[in-house]
């Protein structure tokens, strides 16, 4: 296992470069990096320029993977409990789950879009703090739409 600093990232194949400052900063070899899941089912997350990051690498550095990224004294987890599941993104985005509260909360620094081919079911109430727009009709449970007259 050797330490490192991620140098450069390649995107379309999902591999960075690193630099192991204790081996002279040599700069290794195209590494892939793990990933959750890469069959039928794909995860994709790549570590950015800077990070740090934990390498498995064979005896002589030449062969290796990233293994992922680690919480250092510069960069700090975003949470501390061990009931949530946290993902905060640069953007001051975020979206996390707390098993304790049973509480999932989203807030996202721009827009939202869901598609679902089979639709959205909300079991439990739902409140808007704004306007609802349709390009269809609102039926109530009671049948009422949105069409009416006064």
């Amino acid at each position: 296992m050797k330490i490192g600093i991620v140098k450069a990232i390649d995107p379309a194949t999902c591999r960075c470069r690193v630099e192991f400052p204790d081996q002279d900063a040599m700069v290794s070899y195209w590494l892939p990096v793990l990933q959750k899941k890469t069959g039928q089912d794909k995860s994709y997350w790549l570590p950015d320029p800077g990070e740090q990051v934990c390498c498995l690498m064979d005896e002589h550095a030449e062969f290796g993977v990233i293994a992922g990224a680690m919480f250092n004294d510069a960069d700090t987890p975003p949470v501390s409990s061990t009931d949530k599941f946290h993902v905060a993104f640069a953007d001051g985005s975020s979206i996390e789950y707390d098993r304790a509260s049973h509480t999932l909360t989203a807030n996202i620094q721009g827009t939202v879009i869901v598609t679902a081919t089979g639709g959205v079911t909300v079991h439990g109430n739902l409140t808007v703090n704004g306007n609802i727009a349709a390009t269809g009709s609102v039926i109530d449970g009671g049948g009422n739409t949105n069409h009416h007259t006064h």
